[in-house]
């Protein structure tokens, strides 16, 4: 039995090598994400039965992105997209499958370098924009600079650069609850975009805005990933908001449709 696992091991390694190795190739050939075979699964108690039954939420999605592309990740609201972001984020590890980062396997990180990438090398946007209350927009914009030990005054150069560029310069020294939809989102795109991330993933980035104020920052956001050459992923329901994107993505029921 334990020769039989041996060689099981031998030929799971033997794959995961040669995905590497290709996974390396295409990163030399400009693709920043390559995913490969993704699954994701939740335990769930049926509370009639009492039994754990599983749910799969992503199911063989495989993909890649190319650097400075913007990719739309589209689909209704429980089809799987929100967790597939948050597993390109590292921020939720995948039942099964690989995700390779500049040729790199994600998942087979360490602790202290999983969250050096998540600090430095990806952008989070989210629908309702998770800033700090008690801090202002420059605090809050400030804040990723300050936990890399940046100098002070070229931090604040560039938050007052960025709020510039984000139309929001004179709102700098508000707070939160001061801004309207629209203002918290670029105050949080900004503070996405402060330590030069290669990456910025936006889920639902206009969910929570008018019609106006969604067109004005979807505007910004694609303006400046384009200008400051990143690559953006994001997550939506709505076709005008994926058509600001290079290309589209569907998925339905966990899968690439």
């Amino acid at each position: 039995m334990k020769k039989e696992n041996k060689i099981e091991d031998k030929i799971e390694n033997k794959i995961e090598d040669k995905i590497e190795n290709k996974a390396g190739r295409a990163a030399a050939q400009g693709e920043l994400l390559c995913v490969r075979d993704l699954h994701k699964r939740y335990a769930v108690e049926n509370s009639r039965t009492m039994k754990r039954e599983y749910t799969e939420v992503i199911q063989e999605i495989s993909l890649t992105v190319r650097a400075n592309e913007s990719v739309c990740i589209m689909g209704r609201s429980g089809c799987g997209k929100t967790t597939l972001l948050k597993i390109l984020g590292g921020l939720l590890a995948p039942t099964a499958g690989s995700v390779y980062y500049k040729g790199e396997n994600l998942f087979r990180y360490r602790q202290k370098r999983m969250e050096e990438y998540r600090r430095t090398q990806v952008g989070f946007v989210f629908q309702d924009y998770k800033l700090l209350d008690h801090l202002t927009v420059r605090d809050n914009m400030i804040l990723p600079l300050m936990l890399e030990h940046k100098d002070v005054g070229a931090a604040v150069r560039k938050v007052e650069e960025m709020a510039d560029r984000l139309q929001i310069a004179g709102r700098l020294e508000y707070y939160p609850g001061e801004l309207s939809g629209g203002e918290k989102q670029r105050a949080a795109i900004g503070r996405a975009l402060m330590n030069d991330p290669e990456l910025i993933l936006a889920d639902e980035p206009t969910g929570n805005l008018d019609e106006a104020s969604g067109r004005i920052v979807m505007e910004l956001l694609t303006g400046l990933q384009k200008e400051m050459h990143k690559t953006l992923i994001l997550v939506t329901h709505d076709k005008e908001i994926a058509d600001y994107c290079d290309r589209t993505i569907m998925i339905r029921d966990g899968r690439i449709s």
